[in-house]
């Protein structure tokens, strides 16, 4: 077992980073430390080793399937910071936690997409189809620790979100541009500050495009909502034990939007009807419904 070693730790995702790395240290063969080029070692990352490791125990369907998404998973890239490793090393990358729970599903994919026919186009971190049944996948991990209050949206979505029952929001002007604005959401008068409604809004429409344009009637979804649960596989060391509770607290608070969000049945229903007049398509029988999971009970729903 590696010592642990430690970056500047100053927020939430990067103590929840190092929980999750200390958990994996102690149970797995896995080391932490990304270096770029002799630069300082990203604690929080996989090591080189362990990220070609790691790689080289990736289907190539799989690493296909990162390497066509949008998301630029697989490579270092250039920031305004200098290079950075890539996406998937980090030890709470969603991408590498639905990646871990779902690579032996068989005819599992990854970064599946859809065109939403308003806007950009929706990109479902997890799929899977079996006859008139699909699963749709979103992960989070380090996400829910960001705040979705007061988020950047394209004016383009503004006709959706108008027409979406029991969708409120307010709206604020960005300076010197027009083709954006910032927006916080309500449905059903409950404020969402971690629950990114904006990027499910983008997936439903998505989804509900395709099946619309295919006219694949009887079909039924299954839109799996996966979310690392960080009371399970970490280990708080006395250089993150003061973010515990914060973290632990902003998980449960997460979990209670989604829960008093209400009908998720609701919300998939409103945008299937804006993308048939959008569409001018015909209706199509399906069937909907909104499974919350976390890293305890994924699996189950694919037994």
């Amino acid at each position: 077992m590696e010592k642990l070693q430690y970056g500047k730790v100053d927020n939430l995702v990067k103590a929840l980073d190092y929980a999750i790395r200390n958990f994996e240290n102690s149970n797995f063969d896995i080391e932490s430390g990304y270096d770029i080029h002799g630069k300082d070692k990203y604690w929080n990352y996989l090591s080189n080793k362990s990220w070609s490791a790691f790689l080289a125990e990736m289907s190539k369907l799989h690493q296909a399937q990162y390497k066509d998404g949008d998301g630029g998973e697989l490579e270092e890239k250039n920031s305004r910071y200098g290079k950075v490793p890539p996406k998937m090393a980090s030890f709470g990358s969603s991408s590498r936690f639905i990646f871990l729970q779902s690579k032996d599903i068989p005819s599992f994919s990854f970064e599946k997409q859809f065109p939403t026919r308003v806007g950009h186009t929706a990109n479902l971190d997890g799929y899977l189809e079996k006859e008139s049944t699909i699963y749709c996948v979103e992960a989070k991990c380090r996400e829910i620790y960001y705040s979705h209050k007061n988020i950047e949206v394209s004016t383009i979505y503004e006709d959706v979100y108008k027409k979406i029952s029991g969708l409120s929001y307010d709206v604020f002007p960005i300076k010197n541009d027009i083709e954006h604005r910032k927006y916080t959401f309500k449905y059903n008068k409950n404020e969402l500050v971690h629950f990114d409604i904006k990027q499910l809004i983008c997936h439903f429409l998505g989804i509900t495009a395709d099946i619309l344009e295919n006219q694949r009637n009887g079909i039924s979804i299954h839109f799996v909502y996966l979310i690392f649960n960080p009371e399970n596989n970490t280990i708080f060391t006395e250089e993150i034990e003061k973010y515990k509770d914060k973290i632990l607290k902003q998980y449960n608070e997460t979990i209670d939007e989604i829960n008093k969000f209400g009908d998720m049945k609701q919300l998939f229903r409103s945008i299937m009807k804006y993308q048939i007049e959008n569409l001018k398509l015909p209706e199509v029988d399906y069937c909907f419904d909104f499974k919350l999971a976390d890293q305890n009970s994924y699996r189950d729903i694919f037994a």
